[in-house]
């Protein structure tokens, strides 16, 4: 579709591109969406004045727009199918199924955005998306969190480091329907760049569906695909934490003092919340989007940051006495309100080299607030565990599964590559001297008896790791890991107190047992069922199950 552009090598991208050319598809551009999306009679529009319109070529007196999706305010992970797992039937019912989906998209008037993912020269992948013109704010947004293909990004890229891969392509039809995918369908040609995005409202669903792509993109040029946070605090090595939404992520990220615990001389510098990509050749971590797709359950009425917003999804909106339209955040109308922000609130930076620290954020109560791990398959096994809950609302699933504990390797449920490649890429990062670190940001003990830890502690440790102050001692009853031997000093008065890991109480131990075999089964069965994991980054944690084992022979 460009000069760097290949020729169509898999049915599913030439399903896709060919619909791009339809006498119904018109190139766009943002002010036109902008128009088009006032116009959506789904879409409401606030008094709130849109953070600097102009640099989109929007008119500078363009408010924020608020897009409501209906019942769904979440991801809908069940929906998406991968192309390279397809048995000949299943292609040949997909192909199919999207070649009457393509069709039924020509035959309404469409819109073609052209757009940029990646921030730094190094990484710059041209990137299309196709939708029906009454889906222009979801368009609109896209071309926000990405950039759209317009100077000075064009002139960017067109100076950018040339990769041997094809554009990203995205089709996305919002009102397609199916009688056997009441949920959507979204399928994903991972080797030819191209997703199709079927019956889906969610503008997160664009926007994830991008970002996998060029995360898988990432890995095949030795990259390290992360969802996750990335800064610098003063003149340290950069730190990078991993957690799905509601593990603290975006706080620790986007936090420039750590309330309170920072000095003025350490100033934070934050390249991302939620995507970036490790370049192992050349000591490099870049941004993929400029601004922030963040949650507003803790956006107040009136709220400075609002100043900061380009756009809105599943949001309340007031009128006011003075007649102007304000928006309503701290999740009062649904689950997972969403708003497109820019980095400008904060000290930012587009990339920095690669991270020193990483941390894996969990919710597993059997583990304390902060351990070290020694080694670095541990530190990969551990990865590939992640265990955690899912947030409410963040993704449209069953209620109930809210409750249970999951595992998600690396806190990327977007991966479409193999998990194996990824745990290849994280264990070349810790060999090259980034150490790694799990953090328990929910609560610690067994199911009856939780003790909090509170976001200021995960704050405050967070500033000593990076300080380097953290001393630490052999965790007897989790080999491999070790925790803080002066918690009491620096931490808090009464960490030993709330958070101690006892060897002596079986229970405790028992149920820390339990969740180390959690994370044992998930990853043989990856091997054995999936062929997509090493005994390398297993046999960690069943050596640390065995020494555990021991300790539980006499109790």
């Amino acid at each position: 579709m460009t000069s760097r552009e290949s020729v169509p090598r898999s049915p599913w991208r030439a399903l896709v591109e060919s619909a791009f050319f339809a006498s119904s598809v018109r190139k766009t551009t943002m002010a036109e969406l902008y128009t088009l999306a006032r116009q959506q009679p789904e879409v409401v529009v606030t008094s709130e004045p849109m953070y600097k319109p102009e640099q989109y070529g929007i008119p500078g007196d363009a408010t924020v727009l608020v897009s409501n999706d209906g019942g769904i305010f979440g991801r809908t992970a069940r929906a998406r199918r991968l192309a390279r797992t397809f048995s000949r039937a299943d292609k040949d019912k997909y192909q199919s199924l999207l070649a009457e989906a393509t069709y039924k998209l020509n035959k309404r008037p469409g819109l073609w955005l052209e757009g940029i993912i990646g921030l730094h020269p190094d990484f710059m992948i041209r990137a299309h998306l196709l939708s029906p013109e009454t889906d222009a704010k979801n368009m609109l947004d896209w071309g926000i969190n990405f950039l759209p293909f317009m100077p000075p990004w064009s002139d960017l890229y067109e100076k950018s480091r040339i990769l041997d891969e094809p554009d990203i392509l995205v089709l996305a039809d919002p009102d397609w329907t199916h009688s056997e995918f009441k949920d959507g369908l979204v399928i994903i040609d991972q080797d030819q760049n191209c997703i199709a995005i079927l019956g889906l409202r969610y503008f997160g669903e664009r926007k994830k569906g991008t970002l996998t792509m060029a995360w898988t993109m990432g890995v095949r040029h030795n990259m390290v695909a992360c969802h996750g946070g990335i800064k610098k605090i003063g003149s340290n090595p950069p730190i990078a934490v991993f957690g799905l939404s509601g593990s603290g992520k975006s706080s620790i990220t986007n936090s420039h003092d750590h309330e309170g615990t920072l000095t003025p001389e350490e100033k934070v510098t934050v390249v991302h919340d939620d995507a970036f990509l490790i370049d192992l050749d050349n000591n490099l971590s870049m941004a993929l989007e400029p601004s922030l797709f963040d949650k507003t359950d803790a956006v107040e009425f009136n709220d400075p940051q609002i100043r900061y917003f380009h756009s809105a999804q599943n949001l309340a909106v007031t009128r006011v006495s003075d007649g102007t339209m304000r928006l309503v955040g701290m999740d009062i109308r649904n689950d997972n309100g969403r708003c497109l922000k820019s980095r400008d609130m904060f000290n930012h930076a587009d990339s920095c080299e690669k991270p020193s620290i990483v941390i894996w954020l969990q919710k597993d109560t059997s583990l304390p607030p902060i351990c070290k791990v020694t080694s670095p398959a541990m530190a990969v096994g551990m990865g590939a565990s992640l265990s955690t809950m899912r947030a409410k609302g963040v993704e449209n699933v069953d209620p109930k599964e809210l409750e249970k504990l999951v595992i998600e390797p690396f806190a990327n449920p977007f991966r479409i590559h193999p998990l194996v490649e990824d745990c290849r890429q994280f264990l070349k990062l810790f060999k090259s001297g980034c150490d790694c670190y799990v953090m328990n940001t929910h609560a610690f003990g067994m199911p009856d008896h939780l003790t909090d830890i509170p976001k200021k502690l995960s704050l405050s440790i967070v500033t000593q790791l990076v300080r380097g102050n953290i001393e630490w001692r052999e965790w007897r009853a989790f080999h491999g890991l070790q925790i803080p031997r002066n918690g009491n000093e620096l931490l808090a008065a009464d960490y030993e107190k709330k958070y101690r890991a006892s060897t002596n109480d079986p229970r405790y131990l028992r149920f820390l047992r339990d969740r180390m075999q959690d994370r044992i089964t998930f990853l043989s069965n990856q091997r054995d069922l999936e062929n997509d994991m090493e005994n390398i980054f297993i046999d960690p944690l069943v050596a640390a199950r065995t020494v555990l084992d021991r300790i539980l022979e006499p109790l």
